[in-house]
């Protein structure tokens, strides 16, 4: 037997169809693409089993004669190009030839197809290597019918995910597509049910189509306020919309780029996005962008990667700079124009003081809050001289006495002749995390209803995702449905989440969370349940009293770990007797009384 043999046509054919179609949704992708290519202002698309059973789609494009039928199917067979230099000047998506013949080489596929003066149509089908043709109704553009998909390598079926989830990364497909081509009408229906239906947007100005079909896609919530970019310098032209620094959500799920029409992953673009927005964008919170970039054909290779996800600049630092700086000088404009509010009158310290009979909001708790019996007694200014129970944490050294409160963000209290902070906010994010995660593990955590249930706006695709997920999101205290085109009824939330106007900003966690592909399930709940318990905790500059900061104190010996708060950062500092003394260069600490 020699060692090297040349494979048969069958096994390398599947190999290499694995590079083009690797999912469902990469089907897709390449299909749109050749019917924009042919010039279509109407795509239907249809799916069941979420593409693997079947996937149907019809455009009004240029369609093909019989002897373009018959062809199409071989390997390299294109209409893009015709010599290795015409990759300079491309202006179409498909180029290499290996989409319609990876997908005969791993599924069942025909193709009918009519040009608009031909008096017939003609028809293909590949199945199990067999090719047949014949004429079919003259029906103008192409329709292509797509069954068993990885029928006879069936072990990539183990690599895909739920259906829920393939369903949602066909109908981003399709949004992607969407928002590129904002004159073309796009209808989705998946398992007989309408997804998706985006009429044309025809007014005769690109970006005034391109901000219609963003709100179209995106919904309300995340559209409204998105500032406007459109700039043309020599050899590229930058179109975009882009988020106020005041109106961000806290997923970074809803950024999209394209090149030429074409929708890539680019971490040239995605960092010169951040930049622009630097130390001014808020904590957790994350810009939404769709930005069409057009250059010439020969400043960017699309040839990297077999599924054109990936593309090369010929000059990225060229690229990031104009990306970087349009997007900061909108956003330097946006904050300048924005009106001036005006500063409250200053308020005396006497009046600004807590009253002292006021009773305390159980904040840390959600207003399911205890005081334990040794601390109902407590006067102002006393202290808290209990011994360490057995098997409290190291850093609980009684006697405590509460100090006051600083920068309304950390609790002080004198411990053991030491020094003790709190963060409040942390602090008290830790004890609902804890007490959160221990209902779950006891059965499932407490859930209340809404009495108005809360509209969530969100691109079809990530309303699938979310759906799909929806048993997962029942065992932490959501309840979630459907509502209209583009949107989610929150109707149930955790009852320790009781800041109804919180709940889209945590969906919107949710759904970056949901997306991770490679998280994993309890990384997940982990996050989700954080979440919940960072927006219910007390914030910082919250007002809080002598007897919360005990209550909080009492709460957090009793935690598995109460010095971090779930997502790690620090929630107590300590300086003991030993230590102050050396602070202040003292020989020892100073006796107790």
């Amino acid at each position: 037997m020699p060692t090297i043999t040349k494979l048969p046509e069958e096994v390398f054919s599947r190999i290499a169809a694995g590079e083009v179609v690797e999912r469902p949704a990469s089907l897709l992708k390449e299909l749109i693409e050749n019917a924009l290519d042919a010039g279509a202002r109407k795509i239907d698309i249809e799916v069941t089993g979420a593409g693997k059973t079947t996937l149907r789609i019809s455009d009004d494009g240029s369609g093909m004669d019989a002897d373009d039928v018959r062809l199409c199917l071989e390997r390299h067979a294109t209409s893009k190009i015709s010599a290795f230099e015409d990759l300079d000047s491309l202006h179409t998506f498909g180029f290499r030839g290996e989409a319609l013949y990876a997908i005969a080489a791993v599924a069942k596929i025909t193709i009918t197809s009519c040009q608009a003066d031909s008096k017939t149509g003609w028809r293909v089908t590949s199945e199990k290597g067999k090719v047949s043709d014949g004429p079919a109704p003259a029906v103008p553009g192409t329709t292509v019918f797509v069954k068993d998909l990885f029928y006879n390598t069936p072990a990539r079926l183990e690599f895909l995910k739920s259906d829920g989830s393939e369903r949602s990364r066909l109908t981003a497909v399709i949004e992607e597509a969407a928002l590129a081509n904002p004159g073309v009408r796009f209808t989705y229906k998946a398992e007989g049910r309408q997804v998706l239906r985006l009429e044309p947007e025809d007014s005769g100005d690109f970006f005034q189509d391109f901000d219609f079909r963003a709100a179209a896609v995106l919904g309300d919530d995340l559209a409204n306020g998105l500032l406007p970019i459109d700039v043309e310098r020599p050899g590229v032209r930058v179109r975009m919309l882009v988020s106020p620094y005041d109106k961000m959500p806290s997923s970074r799920s809803f950024q999209y780029f394209f090149v030429n029409k074409r929708p890539i992953t680019s971490k040239i673009l995605q960092t010169a996005l951040y930049k622009a927005y630097g130390e001014h964008r808020p904590a957790g919170k994350q810009p939404v962008c769709v930005a069409l970039l057009e250059l010439n054909p020969d400043s960017f290779d699309a040839n990297v990667h077999p599924g054109k996800r990936e593309i090369r600049f010929k000059k990225d630092g060229e690229i990031f700079e104009i990306v970087s700086g349009l997007v900061a000088s909108a956003l330097a404009k946006a904050k300048a124009a924005a009106p001036i509010t005006l500063a409250p009158e200053p308020v005396s310290v006497v009046a600004d003081a807590p009253a002292p009979a006021a009773a305390p909001e159980p904040h840390y708790l959600g207003g399911r809050g205890f005081i334990p019996d040794e601390f109902k007694q407590l006067k102002l200014g006393s202290a808290v001289a209990l011994a360490a129970p057995e098997g409290a944490p190291a850093w609980y050294t009684p006697p405590f006495r509460y100090v006051g409160q600083i920068e309304r963000s950390y609790m002080l209290f004198e411990a053991n002749g030491g020094l003790f902070v709190l963060d409040q906010h942390a602090a008290a994010e830790r004890v609902l995390f804890e007490k959160f995660m221990g209902e779950i593990e006891d059965g499932g955590a407490k859930s209340q209803k809404l009495m108005i249930p809360v509209p969530v706006d969100l691109p079809a695709s990530a309303v699938r995702a979310v759906l799909d997920k929806a048993d997962r999101l029942h065992k932490i205290g959501f309840e979630v449905a459907a509502f209209g085109k583009n949107g989610l009824h929150v109707t149930a939330v955790p009852s320790l989440f009781y800041k109804s106007d919180e709940v889209k900003k945590l969906v919107h966690r949710i759904v970056d969370s949901l997306s991770d592909p490679v998280a994993k399930a309890e990384q997940l709940r982990h996050d989700a349940i954080a979440t919940i318990a960072c927006k219910a905790a007390v914030k910082s500059h919250d007002r809080l009293g002598e007897e919360e900061a005990y209550k909080l104190l009492d709460a957090l010996k009793d935690c598995k770990d109460g010095s971090a708060c779930p997502h790690g950062r620090r929630a107590m500092l300590a300086l003991n007797r030993d230590e102050l003394a050396r602070r202040f260069q003292r020989p020892g600490a100073v006796p107790l009384d």
